[in-house]
């Protein structure tokens, strides 16, 4: 096989000129996985033989080295080595996840169905400690990052501190608009790369939920926002923190063990705005004035705003809450029970089914 027809086969496992036989075993086994959810038998074939063709060129080499390296006289001639020991006996292709941590895997149905209840139970039970008080911080920042995300979708600039506090500045950023819409551009990108449909739609539609609150919505539409979205982010991105639990991100964001810590910090901010906003609506407890830095009598609170400048009632809060909180907690249940049942694989299935009628399509066009 001539030098062009290698580079082609390099290109195709993605190694480079001179990778050692253990390179390419492990490059074919990394490819040869990727193809089990989505790929055709033809393009399995057209990987064996590159790799084929790959490992023969790789074993003359060596051999071509060690038959031109000098010997120094008297010396005994290297060992002969066994039939198989330089080329490894190539092992059926696992499913994708058998050389990862149980706890990694992502398609594993009993980590799926196991292991959220039970961090769920942990947290509610480290809430309800002593421990309870220590987790105060990861409360107020959730807080703070809900009036952050809502400022950023509507392309402004601002601050979550984690004291309390967070500095919207009110003129528009075409930095933060389009420094966000690259992020998800590459989350979208990532996830195209890896056959992975759920990073995509989620890329979608936060890019599309950017547009509308950045060009549609009038500024005290924004500025409403801004101010719902503290106690609001509490409730939907706790929520959304504990949901991407189940979700596999692209491997570059190491999303296997780094999901563990965001489910445990939402679980604990959950759990913490729910009970307390349940307390709210049956009267248990008052809604929450004020400012966290500047106590209870500042009128430049969320709960202030909301009644001064947009006319809510007290009704009207602790109804509106309450129900975000039942709608996250339905929203958690129908994910866990999506991936519960495995119907999360259905789109992975259709994308992988469109994937392999594409040769065809392109065959008869």
């Amino acid at each position: 096989m001539n030098e062009p027809d290698l580079e082609q086969c390099r290109a195709l496992l993605e190694v480079t000129a001179g990778a050692a036989p253990e390179e390419i075993e492990r490059a074919f086994m990394r490819k040869n996985f990727a193809l089990i959810k989505g790929g055709t038998e033809e393009d399995r074939l057209r990987l064996r033989a590159a790799h084929d063709a790959l490992l023969a060129a790789a074993k003359a080499e060596q051999d071509r080295q060690t038959a031109a390296s000098p010997r120094v006289p008297g010396s005994l001639p290297p060992p002969a080595r066994p039939a198989g020991l330089l080329t490894p006996p190539v092992l059926p292709p696992r499913a994708p996840g058998d050389d990862t941590f149980v706890l990694f895997a992502f398609d594993n149905w009993k980590v799926n169905v196991l292991v959220p209840p039970l961090l769920f139970g942990l947290t509610w039970l480290a809430n309800a400690s002593p421990l309870g008080s220590l987790l105060t911080g990861f409360h107020v920042w959730m807080h703070e990052f809900g009036h952050a995300t809502a400022a950023w979708l509507t392309g402004r600039r601002a601050t979550p501190l984690p004291f309390g506090w967070t500095p919207i500045e009110p003129d528009y950023s075409p930095f933060v608009y389009f420094g966000l819409l690259f992020l998800l551009g590459v989350l979208f990108a990532a996830g195209w790369k890896e056959r992975k449909v759920w990073p995509m739609l989620a890329a979608v539609a936060l890019g599309v939920l950017q547009y509308h609150m950045t060009w549609r919505l009038r500024l005290p539409d924004q500025e409403f926002w801004w101010t719902f979205g503290g106690v609001g982010g509490e409730f939907y991105l706790s929520a959304l923190f504990m949901a991407f639990y189940f979700v596999e991100l692209p491997e570059k964001f190491r999303w296997g063990a780094c999901r563990y810590v965001f489910f445990l910090i939402g679980a604990t901010a959950f759990l913490n705005i729910y009970l307390r906003w349940d307390k709210v609506y049956h009267g248990l407890e008052e809604i929450p004035f004020g400012t966290l830095i500047n106590g209870e009598e500042d009128g430049g609170g969320d709960m202030n705003k909301l009644m001064d400048d947009f006319g809510w009632t007290k009704a009207l809060i602790r109804h509106r809450y309450h129900l975000l909180g039942q709608w996250c907690l339905a929203g958690l249940g129908v994910v866990y029970g999506a991936f519960a049942l495995r119907l999360n694989r259905l789109p992975d299935l259709l994308l992988a089914a469109r994937a392999r009628r594409q040769p065809t399509e392109d065959g008869s066009s």
